[in-house]
């Protein structure tokens, strides 16, 4: 008896019948319709909500702050006092400098020289010695330059009309190219010792610890030579000019080096400051002047010995009546 062939599909080797509850050829059937939802549509899911469509917090429901504080007096409350002492005075070229001050108040030059005179007495030890050195470099440069000249000069002696000797002196121009070389060294050297000097006088007018070397620390140099060549220029166009507006232009540029080393400004700017000081102020600035002048006259009548002390002086008089006539600060007297 014969069996029935098995039903088509691979099945092993062997002639084991095909497994039972094996789903046909072609895998399992699909599933019912309606089984799986489908997915959703593009853009099916709910659009968020629109800006400002969240509800706003309840309006005062937050609590109140803890304690009862009063509320504030009219105009707000004052500022706080000053700490023990007062307030450090400003830096050097401190912005917000007044560019010009009015009609000094309470300044005259007698409190001037005594300030000055007794900022000289506690720091002479840390002035005079670079009084010294700056006075024997000038000096030496103007005897090499002057030396130097001489090389060029020529003299003619011949006898006068009367029967006396008289002498030409003529200057060549190699003597005319050195004249001018030294001009411009020595305007340089003396913008240099300037801004060091000067310096350390505005550091014992800002109530500052100096010592021999604060006045060995040139500032602001190029400016300092701008100033100081168009000042020269302003004056010596004034001397040419019958003197007097010389006289006047040298007082009212007197404040022109120690304006760019404080306030760190230009030449040019230097020179419009202290015009605009000393117009406002035009009386007690001519009386400074000329009582700087009597000091060096005093100073050279010493056998130029004087000078060491005279120099000094004059220079904290300049600070010292620039800071009171523009409102700047000044340190105290010194016990």
């Amino acid at each position: 008896m014969t069996q029935p062939p098995p039903p088509p599909g691979n099945y092993p080797p062997g002639g084991y019948p095909p497994p039972e509850n094996v789903p046909p050829a072609g895998g399992y059937p699909p599933p019912a319709p309606g089984g799986y939802p489908p997915p959703p549509a593009p853009g099916g899911y709910p659009p968020p909500p629109a800006p400002g469509a969240y509800p706003p917090p309840p309006a005062g429901n937050y609590p109140p702050p803890q304690g009862n504080y009063p509320p504030p007096p009219a105009g707000g409350y004052p500022p706080p006092p000053p700490p023990q002492g007062g307030y450090a005075p400003p830096p050097p070229g401190y912005p917000g400098a007044p560019a010009f001050g009015g009609p000094g108040q309470g300044y005259s030059v007698g409190e001037a020289f005594s300030w000055a005179w007794n900022k000289f007495s506690k720091n002479a030890a840390a002035i005079l010695v670079p009084t010294l050195v700056f006075g024997v470099v000038y000096a030496v440069l103007q005897g090499i330059i002057q030396f130097i000249s001489s090389m060029f000069t020529t003299t003619d002696s011949y006898t006068s009309y009367d029967g006396g000797y008289a002498a030409s002196v003529s200057m060549g121009a190699g003597g005319i190219v050195v004249s001018i070389i030294g001009s411009i060294v020595m305007l340089v050297v003396a913008a240099v010792v300037q801004s060091a000097y000067v310096g350390g006088m505005l550091d014992i007018a800002n109530g500052q610890q100096v010592e021999i070397g604060s006045f060995f620390k040139p500032r602001n140099v190029g400016n300092v030579i701008i100033a100081s060549v168009v000042s020269g220029i302003i004056v010596a166009i004034g001397i040419v000019l019958c003197i007097v507006p010389g006289i006047i232009a040298t007082i009212m540029l007197m404040f022109t080096t120690v304006i760019v080393l404080d306030r760190n400004v230009s030449g040019i700017d230097a020179i419009t400051t202290s015009f605009n000081i000393a117009k406002a102020n035009f009386g007690p600035v001519a009386l400074t002047w000329l009582t700087t002048i009597g000091i060096f006259i005093v100073g050279t009548l010493a056998c130029l010995v004087g000078l060491i002390v005279a120099y000094p002086v004059v220079s904290l008089i300049t600070v010292y009546a620039y800071r009171k006539l523009s409102g700047g600060p000044v340190a105290a007297l010194t016990p």
